[in-house]
């Protein structure tokens, strides 16, 4: 059913009124000490998480808002170039995710995922926990390098298939439907183009002159994707325990390469190869997404149709929360903070502690791609070991997953109709329970390896 146009912008100019009211009042609340670039800063960061918590307009016209008032309030009074705030927008990790978007779009049109995917299940046997251990591997080895709501879209599709064969009363119906969502939103934690809120994080400690390569995030993202993921896996067998003794699976589709699929898995094998070994061949991670989006674009593997379907508007949304960072440090909006909250005596593992719940919290209600642009650049500001914090709020916005609208896999899972929103936020907490451990284990202690502690 068609809205109202007018109603939909009377709503939208309400929804703009409040957020600037709200700006005018946090600009306004006698903060002492707080330099006047600073307030402004927060008047601005008071605009935008209402706007990207409300949704009153698209996520990232929000972030064309606050590149325009950080320019139009800000870069006078500091006596900076208007290119400071605008540069994110084509920061070097908004270039290695686009390369990301690149190869996960080629990957689905030649339809190497669902062959993958066919692959891996064709081996995992006819047990339920293997069945379950499989297709929770898929999706989250798939959103390792693609969108994690594609990945769950192609296994909730071949999980329904399954389904079908079950009783009505068996359990497992459960675990599979909720397995793969899950899995999907942890399997992007382990690479730096796994999802938005990574990149975020990369961007963020980057300004406090913190460089994370790829290789480095792995060694961060990968041990907590691994600790979740079997975690997940043994939770939802104890929850959902299967009754029947064996599942039946689909036949994989047995399928010759073409040349071009062949050509798409060796551009895609090279790329990964080159991301991880940065530190030998000192090519940035950004310069070597170049190679797919170059090589894809050029030799009509992606059309113009094609390449104007990858995510921009997620990577507008991610250039608006790295310019709001620059803002934020720019101002002296961070020093204050650090200087005003006295959090740094706290300690390194209450303050994190407190910073991911913070992070899982708001990710509940909204985008974590819109949270993690809004809380990383202040978690930033916290203290003066500012990658712990940074990198475990980055990460806790992936893996809150207790309602339906926390993530698009969890919309997925739900909008199949076999799983109550009761039933997915006890699992989804529970999981959320066992993440700050894992988090908290995986940051603090690759932080200390690395010297960010």
């Amino acid at each position: 059913m068609s809205r109202d146009p007018r109603a939909v912008l009377k709503r939208q100019l309400v929804h703009l009124g409040a957020a600037l009211a709200l700006g005018a009042l946090a600009y306004l609340l006698p903060f002492p000490g707080m330099p006047e670039p600073a307030r402004r800063c927060l008047a601005i960061i008071a605009i935008a998480a209402y706007l990207w918590v409300t949704e009153a307009v698209p996520l990232y016209s929000t972030s064309f808002l606050v590149v325009f008032l950080e320019v139009f309030l800000l870069a006078g009074p500091l006596k900076l170039d208007a290119g400071v705030f605008i540069a994110p927008f084509f920061d070097r990790v908004i270039m290695l995710f686009l390369g990301g978007f690149v190869l996960a779009e080629t990957l689905g049109k030649f339809g190497l995922d669902t062959m993958l995917a066919g692959a891996i299940l064709e081996r995992t046997g006819t047990k339920p926990r293997r069945v379950l251990l499989g297709m929770m591997f898929v999706a989250a080895f798939l959103s390792m390098w693609m969108s994690n709501t594609a990945a769950t879209a192609l296994l909730i599709g071949m999980a329904l298939t399954v389904i079908r064969g079950l009783p009505d009363d068996e359990p497992f119906r459960t675990a599979l439907i909720l397995g793969i969502p899950f899995a999907a939103n942890v399997g992007g934690i382990a690479t730096p183009i796994g999802s938005p809120p990574n990149a975020i994080a990369i961007g963020v400690l980057a300004e406090h002159g913190i460089r994370i390569s790829f290789s480095k995030w792995m060694l961060i993202g990968l041990p907590v994707t691994a600790l979740l993921f079997f975690f997940i896996w043994w939770l939802l067998l104890r929850l959902y325990p299967p009754r029947v003794a064996a599942i039946a699976l689909p036949p994989a589709r047995r399928e010759r390469l073409s040349g071009r699929q062949r050509a798409v898995i060796a551009v895609f094998v090279v790329t990964v190869v080159l991301w991880l070994t940065a530190e030998l061949h000192r090519l940035p991670a950004a310069v070597v997404a170049t190679l797919p989006a170059l090589v894809f674009t050029g030799f009509g593997f992606l059309d113009t149709d094609d390449f104007g379907r990858i995510g921009w508007d997620i990577l507008i949304l991610m250039g608006g929360g790295l310019s709001l960072g620059v803002a934020i440090k720019s101002s002296g909006l961070a020093d204050w903070l650090l200087a005003a909250l006295h959090v740094g005596s706290a300690g390194v593992i209450p303050l994190t502690v407190v910073v991911m719940l913070v992070a899982m919290a708001v990710t509940t209600f909204i985008s974590n791609t819109s949270a993690a642009a809004m809380l990383l650049p202040l978690a930033a500001g916290l203290t003066g070991q500012p990658a712990p914090l940074v990198l475990a709020a980055g990460i806790a916005v992936s893996v809150s997953m207790i309602l339906p609208i926390s993530t698009p896999p969890n919309a997925i899972a739900y909008g199949s109709g076999l799983v109550k929103v009761r039933t997915m936020a006890t699992a989804g907490a529970l999981v959320c329970a066992g993440a700050v451990a894992a988090i908290l284990a995986g940051v603090l202690g690759v932080s200390k390896l690395l010297g960010y502690l």
